[in-house]
Formats: structure tokens, sequence, C-alpha cells
């Protein structure tokens, strides 16, 4: 049942925080809290699988595990597959316009699944997180993509529109988390390991316009949404480049 998949979920995830609490690693946390009894689409950049552990410190002790808008070629991973066939993660195949133009009927099938996803146990809190860029930051996908930020790569609008879309009845906010990791090799086994020595994490609750929080239907709408998602990534990357300085944003506050 989702009750008992989610208690198990909660469970590791306390393990997981347990764990970071063994590694020498110092966490700098900073902005607002996230209270754990809501639901809320959590916008976040994405650079490492160490991202998913520094999102459950920001959460909390007791809260449930979040879930995840994941590309389909990631139910092939142990372990991760179960996570998301436990707690409902949606799915995204991301068909190409070549797919779509020989099979019309796949153009809304992603949000298709995750409205159908998403809608299920509407009276349980629950935490969607999306990282926009859709895949992890490295140096080559920066250059390929042509990005014009210096520590991102450009934002995807598709996923944050679509938990927008899905949860706007029962949404109680949105939270960016900018994620930092100054000097740090970046890979699961670096931080066991001791080598990520700092982790810089910001939360910054948002507000979208009004008007673009359900589907949008018109191309005035989705420049509209672009410009928003535009606007949080160009404060995005000019905090990222203050964090990697060394620089905090605002007050600490402990995880």
């Amino acid at each position: 049942s989702y009750r008992l998949a989610a208690r198990i979920a909660r469970t590791w995830g306390d393990f997981v925080r347990w764990l970071l609490t063994t590694v020498p690693m110092e966490y700098v946390v900073t902005g607002d809290e996230i209270n754990p009894e809501g639901t809320y689409l959590i916008i976040a950049n994405h650079q490492s699988w160490i991202d998913i552990m520094m999102v459950m410190v920001v959460l909390g002790k007791g809260t449930t595990l979040p879930r995840f808008f994941m590309k389909w070629e990631l139910l092939y991973v142990p372990v991760i597959n179960i996570c998301a066939w436990a707690l409902n993660f949606p799915i995204m195949r991301r068909y190409t316009q070549e797919d779509i133009k020989n099979r019309p009927d796949l153009k809304n099938r992603d949000f298709e699944h995750a409205h159908e996803v998403l809608s299920r146990n509407p009276d349980q809190a629950c935490v969607i997180v999306n990282y926009a860029e859709g895949t992890r930051f490295t140096p080559e996908k920066h250059k390929k993509n042509r990005s014009p930020y210096q520590h991102l790569l450009k934002p995807k609008v598709g996923g944050p529109q679509l938990a927008l879309h899905c949860l706007r009845d029962r949404l109680d906010g949105i939270f960016d988390i900018t994620l930092a990791y100054p000097g740090a090799r970046l890979s699961v086994w670096h931080l066991l390991a001791g080598h990520v020595p700092k982790a810089m994490i910001h939360v910054e609750r948002i507000e979208i316009p009004e008007g673009l929080e359900g589907k949008l239907e018109t191309l005035a709408e989705l420049k509209a949404f672009r410009a928003w998602m535009n606007s949080i990534w160009a404060k995005k990357d000019a905090r990222i480049d203050r964090m990697l300085n060394g620089t905090p944003e605002g007050d600490h506050t402990s995880p």
C-alpha cells in the first residue's frame, strides 16, 4: 500500500540523513524553511547524485522521501526502480518530434501519465522535486547546451509546468533550492570518502505569476512561463557563483 511504501521510504530517508552525519562535511543551509507537512514543488539545479541527499537534508528528519520526475532510462538502475515504483515517481519518456510525428497520440503521453500519478492519494502530503535542467551539469553538456549561464544548463519548462498543473489544487508552495559544493569532487564515493568538504544550500520560496499555474494553451503563455524560469535561473547562476566563492546567502540555519 502507499502508506507502507511511504513508511519504508521515510525510514530509508532517515537512514541516509544519519549516514551523512558520519561524513566529515560542513552544511551551510540558508534561506526559507520548508514545512514537512505540506505539499510542495521543489525546483533545483543538478550536478550529482549527492543532490538527492542534500534535498533530504533540507526537508529534515521524519518527512517522506521526496518524489522526483525521473527519466525512463533510470528504471533499469537497481534500487532506484523500486523507489520509483513504491512512491509513484512520474516517469518521463521524452518523446522526440519524430516519434510524435509518427504517432500523434504520444504528444500528451507524459502529461497524462504524470497527471494520473500525481493525482493518487490526494490527501497525502508530498514533495515533488524537478531538476529543471533535465540532466546533471557537466562542462561537456554545458558546451553542447550553449547555455547562457556559467554554472547551469538551460532550464526545461515542461517538468515544472506539468507539476504545477497537476498539483495546483493542493499545492502549498514552490521552492527553489540552489546547491553548490566549493572545491569538491562530486560523486557519492567521494562524499563517503570525505572528499566533499562543504555543501552550500540555499532555499527560496518563489511565487508563480498569476495565470501560469495551469496547462499552458497558447504560445504567449508558454513564452511567459519560460521567461519566468529564465529569471529564476539567472538569479540562481549568480547565487552559485557567490556560493562557490564561499559567500553564504543570508542567515545560516541548521539542517
